[in-house]
Parts: C-alpha cells; sequence; structure tokens
C-alpha cells in the first residue's frame, strides 16, 4: 500500500483549530519545499507534491466545515431568540 502522507481525516477531525492552521501551514511549507527540490533535480519521490496537496485540501475541508458548523449555530440562536 502506498505510503500516506500527513494525518488521516479521523486524527484532522480531532485536532482543535489552532493545530489545524498549524498543520496546514506546514503542509504549505512541504509542498513549497517539494517544488523546489523537483525544480532542481533533487526530489525522488514526486507523488509526494500530489499527497501534500491532498493533505491541504483535506486541512482546509475541516476548517471550512467547522466555520459553517459555527455560522449555522449563530443563526439558530437568533432565531430561537425571536
Amino acid at each position: 500500500m502506498a505510503e500516506k502522507y500527513g494525518k488521516s481525516q479521523q486524527e484532522l477531525n480531532e485536532l482543535d483549530l489552532a493545530a489545524l492552521v498549524e498543520e496546514l501551514e506546514n503542509a504549505k511549507q512541504d509542498a513549497l519545499d517539494s517544488r523546489f527540490k523537483l525544480a532542481t533535480g533533487q526530489l525522488t519521490d514526486t507523488s509526494r507534491i500530489g499527497k501534500i496537496r491532498k493533505q491541504i485540501a483535506r486541512i482546509s475541508l475541516v476548517i471550512r466545515r467547522r466555520e459553517i458548523e459555527a455560522a449555522e449555530a449563530a443563526t439558530t440562536t437568533k432565531a430561537s431568540r425571536k
């Protein structure tokens, strides 16, 4: 089985927002480093770039899902006050 980059979706769901933002920054830095290594011919595993991009998408999805849930919760509390 192929080696996976980063944390699984379940592990990401268990992290708090600050940890998710830190994971996102780390993944973006890894992506930048990998692109430079690819350009200079130092990257041996080219599939790593795709794995990092997918991890960035997973982290972004979790962050966005939490934003939507918070907005919906705020909307329902405003509606119940009326």
